[in-house]
């Protein structure tokens, strides 16, 4: 008896969740309190996320950074980069504004996506960022405010984009996911994960 082929990517762990687990809830903690949402909708959402983000432009093997607080958003992220073939950069916000810019000019990011209350960081390193064309800035309220150029509201984008249809096809081991390590001497050094890495 043969095995079966089967890419470990993250669009098969996430239709399977949508798939078995659809009503089980996704808890998270935001400005206004608890937000609850299930697998389903999360999954909806995630779609939704990688088709705007898609018609900002981003492509496949196009880095894509996060600046941002663990919680529903951030996870929609967590899925929505990496199944659309682009690669998630997540940012350490308490590194120094000097290697901040250093990691996202080295990485290339094309698009940050920022929590609203972490705009101020963001702002005061933004005319350092070479390769950054778009910001997308996450919170409760639709309104932008920032000096941040070319920036959009999340749920703006998120409300006004189609679900995307199917993925794109991916291989196990293009790259998902990346970030820099703070704990070595100099400036931080970047780790690549591929998709079969974060299986």
């Amino acid at each position: 008896m043969a095995t079966m082929r089967f890419a470990l990517t993250l669009p098969t762990m996430l239709e399977r969740a949508e798939r078995f687990f659809p009503n089980k809830p996704i808890v998270s903690r935001i400005s206004t309190g608890i937000f609850r949402y299930t697998y389903r909708e999360c999954g909806q959402r995630v779609r939704k996320l990688a088709s705007a983000l898609a018609d900002l432009g981003v492509r496949k093997g196009d880095r894509v950074a996060t600046l941002a607080w663990n919680h529903h958003r951030h996870l929609e992220a967590y899925f929505a980069v990496p199944c659309l073939g682009a690669v998630l950069h997540t940012l350490n916000l308490r590194l120094p504004p000097a290697h901040l810019v250093h990691i996202i000019n080295h990485a290339a990011d094309k698009v940050i996506l920022v929590d609203a209350d972490l705009l101020p960081l963001l702002e005061s390193i933004a005319p350092q960022l070479q390769t950054v064309e778009r910001y997308v800035v996450m919170g409760e309220d639709p309104q932008v405010s920032t000096v941040l150029p070319h920036s959009a509201s999340y749920e703006q984008i998120v409300a006004a984009a189609a679900p995307m249809g199917p993925w794109p096809a991916l291989d196990e081991w293009d790259p998902a996911a990346m970030c820099f390590s703070s704990a070595t001497t100099g400036l931080p050094k970047g780790v690549t994960y591929t998709h079969r890495a974060l299986w």
